[in-house]
């Protein structure tokens, strides 16, 4: 199982951060995707990253959790072809004020010859969007 973690700092209070991280919806305002819908339980996310057809990556979401102004966690249903993956935001009060976002997930790579290689792709998908997070 691979796991990877990174911590954004936003300047605005944790109440702010988590209005946008709930508003499931919206997340293609702040975030890499083109679009986000939710049916019933699941959220499907359009990303603006392409496959090497040329075609968008879809993923399919479950959340699991939602402690308002705490955490958010979700389980990836499909669109990447790793197993189990789960996710955890997590937001605290920074020590200087505003908000630590931390982006955790864990997942088992696809193929374990390339675990190194999907390690270092989640990592920096995991860095974009607590970057993205934190700007909005």
């Amino acid at each position: 199982m691979i796991e990877i973690e990174h911590t954004a700092h936003s300047a605005a209070p944790r109440s702010a951060v988590w209005a946008r991280l709930a508003e499931l919806d919206n997340w293609d305002q702040w975030g890499p995707w083109t679009k986000t819908t939710t049916h019933n339980d699941v959220r499907t996310l359009v990303s603006e990253r392409k496959r090497l057809s040329g075609k968008p990556y879809v993923m399919k979401e479950r959340v699991t959790v939602m402690q308002p102004e705490e955490r958010l966690e979700y389980d990836l249903l499909s669109g990447l072809p790793v197993r189990n993956y789960h996710a955890t935001v997590a937001l605290a009060d920074a020590a200087n004020g505003g908000t630590d976002i931390t982006w955790s997930a864990r997942f088992d790579a696809p193929w374990p010859v390339f675990k190194g290689l999907w390690y270092g792709a989640m990592l920096k998908v995991l860095r974009d969007v607590s970057a993205a997070l934190a700007k909005a």
